[in-house]
């Protein structure tokens, strides 16, 4: 490995960083009620390549409290969807 490639090695990642702070910056502005939410903050950076901790972190969060926010809006949804399907038996008797 030369010189170059690991000045490259060294800031290409912080750039990386910086230009997807900038873009989320740009669509928060663009569209707030879209990105109002930390997990969409995080699955916005995420698409533009960030690791999850680096989209976190960049998103004013940590990697942990996005793991366990995932993790409730995942049982949000299935709790919700069997109730509605309780509902809806009910409802033909």
């Amino acid at each position: 490995m030369t010189d170059e490639d690991s000045e490259y090695a060294t800031w290409l990642p912080v750039i990386g960083r910086a230009l997807a702070r900038l873009a989320l910056e740009r669509a928060t502005d663009r569209d707030p009620d879209k990105y109002r939410e930390v997990l969409d903050k995080v699955k916005f950076l995420e698409g533009l390549g960030l690791p999850q901790a680096d989209a976190a972190e960049a998103a004013g969060s940590t990697a942990e409290s996005v793991r366990v926010a995932r993790y409730n809006k995942s049982k949000a949804k299935k709790i919700g969807k069997k109730g509605s399907k309780k509902k809806a038996a009910r409802s033909r008797r």
